[in-house]
C-alpha cells in the first residue's frame, strides 16, 4: 500500500532514493524511498525493529547507507561535512546521557557553541530554556534531574544549534530541520503538548521537523505527514488522514483501533481498541 500525496518539491527537501541499510547479513532498511519538506511536521512510525529510528540516523550521517542516498537541500548528504550539517539541523537521539557533571545552562551552551561565534548567546540560551520550561533548573546539575526534565534540557541544547537570531520574523526557521527520536519518552503530557504547540508554530516559520514516534493518537493530532515503515519497508507515505486508518493500523502496525475523523480538524482521533485472545 502506498498512500502517495506528493509534497510540493522545493529546493530544501530531504529526498531518499532506494535507500538500504544493513548489518552483516540483517537488513534493517529496503530500498527506502521518501521526501521530506520544510514546513511540515513529519512522523516516522512503526512497529519495534522496523527501521523507524535507522532512518532518522541516515538522514542526520550518523550511518551511512548500504544502498541508496539522501539528498539534503538538493545535494548528496555524502558530500556535506558535519561542521556544514551542524548549521542546518539539530539533532535529539532516542539516548542523549551525560556521565559527567554539567549544570543545565552549561549544556545548553554546547548547543550555541555548534554554531560557531554567537553574539547573542545568552539571548539564545534564555529563549530555548523558556521554551523547554527549564529557566527554574538553569543552574541544577544535569545529574541530578528528573528523566523527564533531562529530556527537556537536552531538547534546549539541540534548539540553541538552530535557534533563530530574529525569533519573531515571520521565516525564522527557513531551511532549518530538527531530528527527534522518541521525544515524547519521559515527558508529562502537559509538556509533551506545550512542545508539540510549539512544533506547530516553528513549521509555520518554515521549520522541518521530523520525528519517530510511538504514540500514534499523538502523532495524528501533531503531524502534517507520516511514514510507516514495515519490516524496513515503506508501507505508506502522505497525509495523516490518508495513511493513518483502520486498515493501515492493523495490517503495518497490527494493532485494532477504532479511527474517527474530527469535524471541525479533519484530523483522525486514534483510539486503541483492547480484545480479547
Amino acid at each position: 500500500m502506498n498512500s502517495d500525496k506528493s509534497l510540493e518539491v522545493n529546493h530544501s527537501d530531504i529526498e531518499v532514493n532506494s535507500l538500504s541499510f544493513s548489518v552483516q547479513e540483517n537488513r534493517i532498511l529496503n530500498q527506502v524511498t521518501a521526501r521530506f519538506s520544510t514546513r511540515q511536521i513529519h512522523c516516522i512510525l512503526g512497529q519495534n525493529g522496523a527501521g523507524k529510528s535507522t532512518l532518522l540516523k541516515c538522514l542526520s550521517k550518523e550511518l551511512n547507507p548500504s544502498e541508496g542516498s539522501v539528498l539534503w537541500a538538493t545535494r548528496p548528504l555524502k558530500t556535506l561535512s558535519y561542521a556544514q550539517l551542524a548549521l542546518q539541523r539539530a539533532v535529539l537521539s532516542q539516548s542523549a546521557e551525560l556521565s559527567f557533571s554539567f549544570t543545565v545552562e552549561q549544556l545548553v551552551r554546547l548547543g550555541v557553541e555548534v554554531r560557531g561565534h554567537c553574539e547573542q548567546t545568552a539571548e539564545i540560551i534564555h529563549a530555548v530554556l523558556q521554551v523547554c520550561d527549564m529557566q527554574p533548573l538553569q543552574t541544577r546539575d544535569y545529574l541530578t534531574l528528573s528523566g523527564g526534565e533531562q529530556k527537556r534540557a537536552q531538547l534546549a541544547r539541540v534548539l540553541a544549534q538552530i535557534w533563530p537570531i530574529e525569533s519573531q520574523a515571520p521565516q525564522a526557521f527557513r531551511g532549518k530541520w530538527l531530528l527527534l527520536d522518541e521525544w515524547t519518552a519521559g515527558l508529562d503530557i502537559k509538556h509533551q503538548q506545550q512542545l508539540g504547540r510549539y512544533f506547530k508554530e516553528w513549521a509555520k516559520q518554515g521549520l522541518g521537523i521530523i520525528m519517530v514516534l510511538h504514540d500514534i493518537s499523538f502523532a495524528a493530532q501533531l503531524s502534517d505527514q507520516c511514514l510507516i515503515l514495515q519490516s524496513g519497508k515503506v508501507y505508506s507515505q502522505g497525509l495523516v488522514l490518508d495513511c493513518l486508518t483502520q486498515t493501515s493500523l492493523r495490517e503495518a502496525l497490527e494493532i485494532n483501533a477504532r479511527v474517527e475523523i474530527d469535524p471541525i480538524s479533519q484530523r483522525p482521533f486514534i483510539y486503541p481498541v483492547l480484545e480479547s485472545f
